[in-house]
């Protein structure tokens, strides 16, 4: 029989296993003890029984102050686990969970596939984090706050998430399906209208006011976040019902383009605010800004900066956009100004979500604005949207019209452009003429050696004797012109001689023909027939007779010649004769050609218009106004004034 010590040590060996099952901290550290004086006691032959009842004595107590399957082991203090992201989820795959069928994009740290969930046939866009992120805490947690937000919204512009969570070790979102395109595949197709792009940006500022209204900001707006049905786009309209904005925490279109945390960037910064670029604190008007940069690409194509991460970012910060009725001149000056009013670098100067909303919901319809009885300016431009235009003293165009580009134009006393083109491409002719509306009213100037043809016209003005002057840097032949077309004469010719030209590049006519010979630095003087009068040469000085380089001319309200001086860089201002009455310098702005030829006109009120040609700004010279941005390249100019007794 054996002695008590081991029946009554073996019974708490077995009385502790069984009390084990409670996998309590106090259950663990009572076994520890009740094991060590147990066996103690009973080795050092002192029976055991005082040990071995004070550690079941510690059994007991710890069983009972640890309730079961509720405590957690202790952390270690040099083993730190992470946090769990979600509650454990269901042990399936997500295979078994979603049918895929099909992928639908793939950004840079999300793709998107259709899927049928298994459960009840639903078709979702559903959204996984790419491998390389699909460990990462948080990217993990940005995912699912994106679900969290867009769970809380209520909007029905806004994409409907259904589920979100870890199937497997495969975190996911469930998400609304809009069977249509994005806002930047419309804009990348030319899909897209002024109507059109006013309802789209409409859905989307209400629901972004909505947003800001539940206390939220997205601040990732751009066209790949925007989507739209396909059976609601119809015939060049939509219906706004049909509208989704989505993206609420990742990208996962074509780029992730939104600061993270404060100063931490990511991606392209195109429609990011100045303070986002910055790395400022965010608040509304920065979602406003951003909708702007969005409204601008929808209505031109383009959006307003371009260039790498550290270009646009800098001209976020510091530039003026051009303005969008510039790139598009069919666009509702209102809505211009809207454009331009959110894009402003100061958050206080920009319209509220309000503001926005209430011009873009009741923008009236587009009216062709009246030709003003003051000057205008016409522009030959390399532009879409008209190539041909009249802008007013703002810069911004009136009218825009013509296809085909130009090499220069002028306009007559009846207020019709006249132009000539780059080159040769039907029978009707080179040398064509416009009403002030746009309308084509006459072609002529074919290709050949006769009388009225012309090899390469790149010059063209109209006198006040109701005739037109064109010139042919080919023949450097001038030929005048009927008002209905008809060629009279043709004089000047290529030579070193009086009346003749080695390279002459720009012609004025007012009551005299002046021609400006770029390589003979001089201005010759005609009458209106064609017959050689005297040349006018500026020296370099009174001590150095070496004629200055002139590469601009044009003439004053008053008749008086304007001509670049390229030496001095100055516009100077001379009688007809030759005496100078004044000199204004040219600023030169990086974007320009120093040599390039200079269009100039004087207004009159006085002012002097000078054109770099080439360059996307007018100077006002002779004004205390700035240039005019006009914002695309622009080949040639001269003043627009109303019909003329």
């Amino acid at each position: 029989m054996p002695e008590a010590p081991h029946v009554l040590a073996f019974a708490l060996y077995l009385l502790t296993l069984l009390l084990l099952l409670r996998l309590g901290p106090g259950v663990l550290l009572g076994f520890v003890i009740l094991l060590y004086l147990a066996d103690v006691g009973f080795l050092a032959g002192l029976g055991g029984r005082p040990y071995s009842l004070v550690g079941l004595a510690l059994l007991g107590l710890g069983s009972l102050v640890t309730p079961p399957r509720t405590r957690t082991l202790p952390r270690l203090p040099l083993r730190r686990r992470r946090k769990r992201l979600l509650p454990p989820s269901e042990k399936e795959p997500l295979e078994e969970r979603y049918q895929i069928l099909g992928k639908l994009g793939s950004g840079g740290m999300a793709t998107v596939y259709r899927a049928r969930r298994r459960a009840d046939g639903l078709v979702a866009a559903l959204k996984i984090p790419q491998e390389r992120y699909a460990s990462e805490p948080r990217f993990l947690r940005r995912l699912h706050r994106e679900a969290e937000v867009l769970k809380k919204l209520r909007h029905p512009n806004i994409i409907k998430v259904y589920e979100h969570g870890q199937a497997g070790r495969t975190h996911f979102i469930a998400m609304e399906l809009v069977d249509g395109p994005s806002l930047d595949q419309l804009i990348a197709d030319r899909r897209l209208n002024p109507e059109l792009v006013r309802k789209v940006l409409l859905s989307v500022a209400e629901a972004l006011k909505y947003m800001h209204d539940q206390g939220f900001l997205h601040r990732d707006l751009k066209p790949g976040n925007i989507m739209i049905y396909r059976n609601a786009l119809k015939d060049g309209d939509v219906d706004p019902a049909g509208v989704r904005l989505m993206d609420f925490g990742i990208a996962a279109g074509k780029e992730f383009t939104r600061l993270t945390t404060v100063g931490a960037r990511i991606g392209t910064p195109t429609y990011m605010s100045p303070e986002q670029a910055r790395g400022q604190p965010l608040d509304e008007k920065s979602d406003v800004y951003s909708l702007g940069v969005v409204l601008y690409e929808a209505l031109v194509g383009e959006a307003p900066f371009q260039g790498d991460f550290e270009q646009v970012a800098r001209k976020q910060i510091h530039e003026r956009p051009v303005p969008p009725i510039q790139k598009n001149p069919k666009l509702h000056p209102l809505l211009n100004d809207l454009v331009m009013r959110m894009l402003e670098k100061d958050p206080a100067r920009r319209p509220d979500l309000t503001e926005v909303i209430r011009v873009l919901k009741n923008l009236p319809v587009a009216e062709t604005p009246e030709l003003t009885q003051d000057h205008l300016l016409a522009l030959a431009v390399e532009a879409p949207g008209g190539k041909l235009r009249l802008v007013n003293q703002k810069g911004l165009p009136v009218r825009a019209f013509g296809r085909q580009g130009a090499n220069d134009l002028a306009v007559d006393r009846e207020g019709y452009l006249w132009v000539v083109h780059f080159e040769f491409t039907d029978q009707r002719g080179m040398i064509r003429r416009f009403s002030p509306e746009g309308e084509e009213v006459l072609a002529t100037g074919t290709y050949g050696l006769k009388l009225g043809e012309f090899f390469n016209p790149v010059a063209i003005a109209c006198g006040q004797n109701d005739r037109v002057y064109v010139l042919d840097s080919e023949s450097q032949a001038i030929t005048r012109l009927t008002l209905e077309g008809r060629a009279e004469l043709r004089f000047g010719g290529r030579g070193p001689g009086r009346g003749s030209f080695q390279n002459a590049v720009q012609i004025a006519v007012g009551k005299e023909v002046f021609v400006l010979d770029l390589d003979a630095r001089q201005i010759q003087r005609l009458d209106t027939e064609g017959n050689y009068k005297d040349r006018l040469v500026l020296a370099v000085s009174a001590d150095d007779p070496t004629p200055r380089r002139l590469s601009g001319l044009g003439l004053d309200a008053s008749g008086n010649l304007l001509i670049y001086d390229a030496d001095s860089e100055k516009v100077r201002v001379l009688s007809p004769q030759g005496k100078l009455l004044a000199s204004y310098p040219l600023p030169l702005a990086e974007d320009e050609d120093a040599g390039a030829i200079v269009d100039l006109a004087g207004s009159p009120d006085g002012v002097i218009y000078a054109l770099r040609r080439g360059s996307p700004r007018i100077y006002r010279l002779a004004s205390e106004e700035g240039p005019l941005e006009i914002g695309v390249p622009v080949r040639a100019m001269a003043l627009w004034l109303p019909q003329r007794p």
